[in-house]
Parts: C-alpha cells; sequence; structure tokens
C-alpha cells in the first residue's frame, strides 16, 4: 500500500499501489460492506455502466491511503469527498473506485466517544447519520442511525434506504419537532415511513413516546405530515370538540390555496351538530416593493338551544375586512391605501376575538387615494369612508370625499429679488374644494331599504387671499378676502301652517318645510380683519448657593389676544335667507332661516357684521437641577408643568351672553414620562334658571363666583416597565410574524376563550415585567343635574419564573362599583410544548379556556389537550 499525506485527487488521477489495507477500521468496515445488500443492486453491473460523468475530488486531513489490487481509496480523519452535488464528509472513508461506492463512518476519540459522524449533502438536503454507504452511479444509498432536520421537524430512524428519486423509505423512525437531538422530549414513533423532501412524511402506525413513555394510546393508524418548503395547495385539517352549548364541532377545516409566492388564498368553515355553522375567507396578494393586501371575509349563524324553548337564540353576522398598503417606493407621485372593517352589529359581540373590541363601540374604515403633480401647487385626495356604532348601530358613510387644493402661491412676488421686500409680495393665495356624498342611517337598513335620494351631497371650494403685517414688533395685522362657493343640489322653503292641528299638544298650526330639488349656487365673499398679539415673558429664579440640588426655576407666560372683525356682507346674501310668521304667545313673530339649513355644507353665516376677541394665557415652568448619577455634576432639565392654559372669547355683536366659557387645560409628566398627568375645566359665566337653561346674568352677581364649573376632567396614566425590556423595547417592537413567507397557521382562528393571544401571540419572556394604569376623573354639570364617572384601567405582565409568564387586563367603574372587560392569562414554555391559560371572570364573556400543544404548527393541532367553557353558555 501506499501512504500520502493530506492530499486532493481527482478520478481522473493515475496512481499505481501494490498491498491492501489491514487495520482495525478497515476490518470494521469490511465487516459492515459484507452484510449490507445494497452492493447487490450498484456492482452488478457492466464495466462500462459504472463509468462516472463527474469528477470525485477527495480530501483528508490526516491521511490518505490507496490500495492498488481493489481499487479502494482511504481517507482518515476530516475527510471529505465530492461528486457533483453531492459532499459526504467523516473522519473515515473508504471509496471504491472500480464499484462507484462509498462508505463512511465516525471514529472513537481517546475516551471512546464517536466523533466526526458522517453528513451527507446533496443539494439543499443534509442530513446526519452513525454509517452511510451510497453509490454515486445509481445514486442509492443505505444509512444507519440517520437525523435529518425537516421543516419545523427533525428525524430519527435506525435503518435508512435512499432510493434514486432522492427518496427515503426509512425503518423504526422517530418524527419530533423538539430540537434536542440527542434526546426529544417526545417523538411520534413510526414503524415505517417514506419521506419526499420538501414535501411530506408518510408514516404506517405511529404512537406518542413521552419522554421515553410509550402512549400506545395516544396514536394513528397512518400519518400524513407536510414539510413544503415553497407555496403548496392542501386540505386544512379542522379541530375537533365539543362546545356545552353549540355541541360537537369541526372547526378551521377547510381547504388553502398556494397560488404562487405572491398570493394565497384559504377557505375555512365551521360545524357544530346543534346548528351553529361558518365561513371564512382569507385572500393574500403581497408584490414587493409595491403593495401589501390581505382581505378576510366571515359570515356566521349561531343557533341556541331549539326553537320554541325560551333560550333559543339565533343570530346572522358577517364581516369584510380588507387592509392595502402602498409601498413608498413604488410610486412618489401617487398613493393608495384601504383599512375596511365593516360588520354586523352583533359579530362583535358573538366573534370578537379581541378582548379590547368588548368595549369599543365604534369602527371605522377608510379607502383613500392621493395624486400629487412635481413642481406644481396641487394636489387631490380621494376617499371613501365608514363609521359604525355598535352601541345605537348607526351608520355613517362618505361615499365619496375628493378634495382638490393648491398650496400656498405668492403671485407677485419677483423671481429675482433685489432690495428688500415690498409689502404686496407678501399677498398669498390658496385654493382648496371638496365634493361630498354622505349617508347615515342603521346597519339593519343598509342594504334593504336605502336609496341614492337618501344621501346628502354637495361641492364647496373656498380661495382666500391674504397677507400678514408686523405693527409695534409684537403684533401681527392679518387682513384677508375670502371667496367661498357652494353647490347645493335642492333648497327648503318654509311657512306657517295655521290649519294644521296638532294632538300632542292640542293645539293648531305647524311649521311646514318644502324640499325642492333644484340645483342653486351660493356664493359669498368674506372681507375680515384680525390683529393679534402673543409675547412670551420669562422669569426665571437662580439659586444663590453654588452646591444647590436645585439650581434655577423658569416661568414661561404666553399671554395672547386677537380680535376679528367682518362687515355687514346683507346686501350680497340676503337672497339665501327667507322668513316665515310663527303664532306663538297670542302674536305672530317673524323667524328668519337658511334656505340652505338641509344641506350638506351650512352657508358660512347670516347677514350682519361679526366680531370677536379672544384671550388665552399658557404658562409653563421647568427646573434645573444636578444630576446624582454624575459625579461631574451635569444639569438635568425638568418639567414641572409642560401647559396649563385658560382662554376665553367676547362676542362683540350678540344680542346677549356676550362671553364664551372659560375653558382651563393642563398637562405635566413625572419620573421621565412614565406617569403622565392631564387635567382640564370649563367654567360658565352666567347663571341658571330653575329649568337649567343659561340666561343673561354673570353667576359673579347672583352668587358671588367667577362661573360655575359645567365640567371638570383628570386622567392619570402609568406605564413602568423592567430596565430591560427598557433596553429592548426598540427590538421588542419589532418583533412579529418573522419572514416575508406565507404559512398556513396564518389562517388558523384561535379559540374563541383565548382572547389574549390577538392581543400578542408572541410572549416575550426577555421582559420581566410591564406594568400599566390609567384613572379618569369626569365630572359634568351643564344644569342642576350633575353626573360623576370614575374609571380605573390596569394591564400589564410579569415573568413569574423565567418560563412562567402571567398577564392581566381588567376596567373597574368606580362610580358603579362594577368590574367589566377583564381577563388573566397564563402562559408556560415547555421548551418544545407550551400551555395557556386563559380566564374572563366576568361579563357577558364570562369563559376559561386551558390548552397544552406542541409549538410547531405541524403538529400543533393534533397534539394537544384542550379545556374549555364557552362563553355562549351565558346568552
Amino acid at each position: 500500500m501506499i501512504y500520502l499525506p493530506n492530499v486532493s485527487f481527482s478520478q481522473n488521477d493515475t496512481l499505481s499501489v501494490s498491498e491492501p489495507v489491514s487495520d482495525t477500521i478497515n476490518t470494521q468496515a469490511k465487516d459492515i460492506l459484507k452484510n449490507d445488500t445494497i452492493s447487490n443492486d450498484s456492482v452488478r453491473t457492466r464495466k462500462s455502466e459504472n463509468i462516472i460523468e463527474s469528477k470525485v475530488i477527495y480530501d483528508a486531513k490526516d491521511s490518505i491511503v490507496l490500495s492498488r489490487d481493489n481499487k479502494k481509496v482511504y481517507l482518515y480523519k476530516e475527510a471529505s469527498i465530492e461528486y457533483g452535488d453531492v459532499v459526504l464528509e467523516a473522519d473515515f472513508i473508504e471509496y471504491d473506485q472500480e464499484k462507484n461506492v462509498v462508505f463512511a463512518m465516525g471514529m472513537e476519540d481517546s475516551t471512546g466517544t464517536l466523533v466526526g459522524k458522517p453528513v451527507f449533502t446533496e443539494r439543499t438536503d443534509k442530513f446526519e447519520a452513525k454509517t452511510i454507504k451510497y453509490n454515486f452511479k445509481t445514486k442509492k444509498g443505505y444509512i444507519e442511525e440517520v437525523f435529518t432536520e425537516e421543516e419545523q421537524g427533525y428525524l430519527h430512524s435506525e435503518v435508512t434506504k435512499k432510493l434514486d428519486d432522492n427518496n427515503f423509505l426509512m425503518k423504526n423512525g422517530k418524527y419530533t419537532t423538539c430540537d434536542n437531538p440527542e434526546h426529544p422530549h417526545f417523538y411520534l414513533s413510526m414503524s415505517k415511513a417514506k419521506v419526499i423532501p420538501g414535501e411530506k412524511i408518510i408514516s404506517g402506525y405511529s404512537y406518542l413516546v413521552l419522554e421515553d413513555l410509550p402512549l400506545y394510546f395516544v396514536g394513528i393508524p397512518f400519518g400524513f405530515f407536510p414539510s413544503q418548503q415553497e407555496q403548496s395547495s392542501g386540505i386544512m385539517i379542522p379541530a375537533y370538540g365539543e362546545d356545552n352549548s353549540l355541541g360537537f364541532f369541526l372547526r378551521d377545516g377547510g381547504y388553502y390555496f398556494g397560488i404562487s409566492d405572491k398570493m394565497d388564498l384559504s377557505i375555512t368553515g365551521d360545524f357544530y351538530s346543534l346548528g351553529t355553522w361558518g365561513t371564512d375567507l382569507n385572500y393574500r396578494f403581497k408584490k414587493r416593493y409595491k403593495f401589501n393586501s390581505n382581505l378576510s371575509a366571515s359570515y356566521k349563524e349561531t343557533v341556541k338551544s331549539e326553537q320554541g324553548l325560551p333560550d333559543y337564540f339565533k343570530s346572522n353576522d358577517f364581516q369584510v375586512r380588507w387592509s392595502h398598503s402602498q409601498d413608498p417606493k413604488a410610486n412618489p407621485t401617487s398613493k393608495f391605501n384601504a383599512s375596511v372593517n365593516f360588520s354586523s352589529s352583533s359579530y362583535d359581540k358573538l366573534h370578537s376575538r379581541d378582548v379590547q373590541n368588548l368595549s369599543r363601540n365604534t369602527k371605522n374604515s377608510s379607502i383613500s387615494y392621493s395624486k400629487n403633480w412635481p413642481g406644481t401647487p396641487f394636489r387631490l385626495n380621494a376617499d371613501l369612508r365608514g363609521s359604525q356604532n355598535s352601541k345605537n348601530n348607526s351608520v355613517d358613510l362618505t361615499l365619496p370625499v375628493i378634495t382638490f387644493n393648491m398650496d400656498r402661491q405668492y403671485p407677485f412676488r419677483r423671481k429675482n429679488p433685489t432690495g428688500s421686500m415690498k409689502w404686496y409680495e407678501d399677498i398669498e393665495v390658496k385654493y382648496s374644494s371638496k365634493l361630498e356624498n354622505r349617508l347615515s342611517t342603521k346597519d339593519s337598513l343598509l342594504f334593504t331599504e336605502t336609496k341614492f335620494s337618501d344621501f346628502r351631497n354637495g361641492f364647496q371650494h373656498d380661495i382666500p387671499v391674504s397677507t400678514n403685517f408686523k405693527l409695534l414688533r409684537y403684533f401681527n395685522l392679518s387682513p384677508q378676502v375670502k371667496y367661498t362657493g357652494i353647490i347645493y343640489p335642492n333648497y327648503i322653503n318654509r311657512y306657517w301652517d295655521p290649519n294644521y292641528y296638532n294632538e300632542s299638544s292640542d293645539s293648531y298650526g305647524k311649521v311646514i318645510t318644502d324640499t325642492i330639488s333644484e340645483i342653486k349656487y351660493a356664493q359669498l365673499f368674506e372681507p375680515s380683519v384680525s390683529l393679534s398679539v402673543g409675547p412670551n415673558i420669562y422669569g426665571m429664579f437662580r439659586a444663590k448657593n453654588p452646591n444647590a440640588k436645585i439650581i434655577a426655576l423658569r416661568h414661561v407666560v404666553t399671554p395672547s389676544a386677537s380680535i376679528s372683525y367682518r362687515p355687514d356682507m346683507g346686501d350680497m346674501i340676503s337672497q339665501y335667507y327667507g322668513t316665515y310668521q310663527i303664532f306663538q304667545g297670542g302674536e305672530y313673530k317673524e323667524v328668519e332661516y337658511s334656505k340652505f339649513d338641509n344641506g350638506l355644507y351650512r352657508f358660512p353665516s347670516a347677514p350682519g357684521e361679526s366680531g370677536t376677541v379672544s384671550l388665552g394665557l399658557n404658562n409653563n415652568l421647568e427646573m434645573k437641577v444636578r444630576s446624582d448619577e454624575d459625579t461631574t455634576a451635569t444639569e438635568k432639565k425638568i418639567k414641572l408643568l409642560e401647559s396649563l392654559r385658560f382662554s376665553s372669547g367676547y362676542d362683540l355683536f350678540a344680542d346677549s351672553l356676550h362671553w364664551s366659557p372659560i375653558t382651563i387645560s393642563g398637562r405635566t409628566s413625572i419620573l421621565e414620562n412614565k406617569i403622565r398627568i392631564n387635567f382640564g375645566a370649563s367654567v360658565d359665566p352666567y347663571a341658571i334658571n330653575s329649568k337649567g337653561k343659561t340666561y343673561n346674568e354673570f353667576e359673579w352677581n347672583k352668587n358671588g363666583k367667577i362661573g360655575r364649573m359645567t365640567r371638570a376632567d383628570f386622567s392619570l396614566d402609568f406605564s413602568f416597565k423592567s430596565k430591560k425590556g427598557e433596553s429592548d423595547k426598540e427590538q421588542s417592537s419589532s418583533t412579529g410574524r418573522a419572514g416575508n413567507r406565507f404559512d398556513e397557521d396564518y389562517y388558523r382562528n384561535i379559540e374563541m376563550a383565548e382572547y389574549q393571544e390577538q392581543i400578542g401571540t408572541y410572549v416575550d419572556f426577555d421582559i420581566p415585567w410591564n406594568f400599566s394604569a390609567n384613572y379618569k376623573f369626569v365630572f359634568s354639570k351643564p344644569g342642576h343635574e350633575k353626573k360623576v364617572t370614575q374609571t380605573l384601567s390596569l394591564s400589564g405582565d410579569f415573568n413569574l419564573t423565567p418560563k412562567w409568564k402571567i398577564s392581566f387586563r381588567t376596567n373597574y367603574d368606580l362610580s358603579e362599583n362594577e368590574l367589566s372587560t377583564t381577563s388573566i392569562n397564563i402562559h408556560r414554555d415547555l421548551h418544545c410544548w407550551e400551555m395557556r391559560f386563559s380566564w374572563i371572570p366576568v361579563g357577558l364573556r364570562q369563559s376559561y379556556s386551558f390548552q397544552i400543544n406542541v409549538k410547531a404548527s405541524t403538529l400543533k393541532d393534533f397534539l394537544k389537550l384542550p379545556k374549555r367553557k364557552s362563553w355562549y353558555d351565558n346568552l
């Protein structure tokens, strides 16, 4: 034999050798090769058929031994052999050049541990084994104790045969999603199986082994485990179980269509034995650097009990959700976005997966398109908007609202100015227009009794021309002329009908309003002028002691005052107003009205001059202190009062009640914005009569008070998080569903009681604790009756241990002494398993859910132990 140091050879290399290799390793390898049957398939071919097409490149760290008699190459220590797409690595490799058969195995180190086990790689497929025998020509192999990864799962097998089509036949195999390769915490023991890499695993009888304890009663006669690495269509196996109120069920079963790597579609259904059923459609389309679109539609028919019984209940509900976001890089001049969430009034109450929806009364939807023209001041926006109120079942739609605007322009400015700016060069012109079509109705009438004539529509455009002058350094003089034009599709005509009998009041007479369908264009020029002043006044206090903790206090006071005046334009707009006489108090009185009172846009104002004076006072208080954390005595600024504002107004031409209410608002924060404080109040300077109506007498004259407090509110927000969570805030906030690849598990609806999973399916154990609270106090007394509401909201989570996470959310009405919208959740990380417990203790949604399941989506629906009490029992 010939011994060579670390060198590389190819199949085309020629070298004469005369002596065979005989040592312990070679003897062991020959015994294995002798007993294997694969050589019968691979060596009984003619010599011409054994010619391989690619070069065989081999290498070894320790040594390479070539035998001339049996035409074999022996590679020792970190050896590798490469043929085309196949790469085999091990501490010992024997290559039979005549039969094109390679054998690889590990070697024992000084402690008797087997190291350098064979690793086989072919294109993207890779696995590790105890021994490998492979034929380069037939592409068949024989493998002992293989270990490989298959799309969220791991395969173990005692004996494996590799077929020429790159599939595998396994005997006495294990399939698990536990990433502990030496000793998995659980696995499915498979008597036999066939593996089609990147597609599926098909097995015979399989049973669960948990912590080395075989559970023969948890078994299946055959198994099918998808392992697609690319989009692929297939059946979505439903979850099964029993609901106390709805009966036995099959839930979330259907079909998944992997249309392409850019779009997919799933259609699923729910069926209950007592009559409840539902279906869901989910469609997604994502085009890189273009847009991302998601559409889901759901229909549910819920039936409880039997017809004729007192507790019988039936509801038909639907929901449509669509979100579409355009990538900013797609088109810099136009943008299209959509956020639609529309449902029947009882859908959220019966089928919502989000606990926050239970306390939310309104839902908003919008579809918007915007366009701008580079190099021009013009912008176009078109929106479709919708709003739902689940409390009164009202629906408000705007279909559509279109705006076309021109940004501020200075038509008199010189292109190449020299010298000082002329006064007329500051004259600016803008343009804005809006077209709207609105509807307000009930959701039950929207698709049944709504007609186009029920919509209110109109068009309005404005052209303001204004400028600004500085007077006496602090005063701003702002004259303006504004042109407003409005198109109305109809107008009204009112008159008094003395012959109309009113049964409720047993009297005669009524104001009749006729609507005349005729397009009218109303226009108005509004000249106005305003004078305002708002200087900043600074007050400073500095400590005389150079070592004092508080270095300085600064108080900034900003008083503001403005007066505006608009002359009488009655001659121009009197044609848009009418009068009628009403018999009241034994005499006829003349009442003025606008002919466009029922229009979408209110006409700017009635005839007559107007003028208002606005007064305001804002305060800001800051403190500068020495930092305790810095030995160099670095200064730190603290905001004691971010804002404290007082404001009111005076109507110069009103008949009475000239002063508007005094409003007070303030805000501040402490502990580095961890605690936020907001407060406000409204004080009416006028007194009220016995009926609670305001009349023209000051409260000071009547009761010696500045005014009546009609409203006061106060809110306190706490938000605390562990230092670990604060340092990882940016990273944690970006954590979500990883990657762009669509996965089938996205469409798996969570169980009814597991609402908190929608709040955050990702449980971050790296944040030890997180707590937030909100207290809100509202006092209102517009008349003689007062009302006080107080609410307290708490939410947070904390790690009981590094693997236990407890989260909670609750709302408490202190005025009514009532607990509402409360949920408690417990999550336990069991490495490759997880445990979740969710409990809603109060309200209509009283329920609980307990489940232990495998984390991996491939086995999550099969290997789970659920227990729950549905909230449907509370209906």
